[in-house]
């Protein structure tokens, strides 16, 4: 370890397997370096938490771009079609696909032979 850098790019960097442990110093920055991302992270959901607190579609004010009814589906389209997976399109199809059927099966019923 040079004097610059305390910390290792490479724990196992001796390739005989001459690994003995983390240094002190090691296990205390990696410690701070986790703390801080976490820090980060909270930071960040934090704001776009307030973001979409601040700005709720649904408010009976006519304040911004989502005050009529095709402003707010422009709102929420994007985020439901981002908030979904290939799962969640498969089982919409299928209960999509399902109704429907049952819906021409009530009107197209094969009439009852004599």
């Amino acid at each position: 370890m040079n004097e610059n850098n305390p910390v290792k790019k490479d724990a196992t960097a001796g390739k005989g397997g001459n690994f003995k442990g983390y240094t002190l110093d090691e296990l205390r920055y990696q410690r701070a370096l986790t703390a801080l991302r976490r820090e980060f992270c909270k930071s960040r959901v934090m704001s776009k938490v307030y973001n979409v607190r601040k700005r709720n579609p649904l408010s009976a004010d006519n304040s911004g771009s989502t005050s009529g009814i095709a402003g707010k589906i422009s709102y929420f389209l994007p985020k439901v079609i981002n908030g979904m997976s290939y799962l969640d399109y498969a089982l919409m199809g299928f209960s999509a696909f399902a109704s429907i059927r049952k819906i021409f099966s009530f009107f197209h019923r094969k009439k009852k032979k004599k």
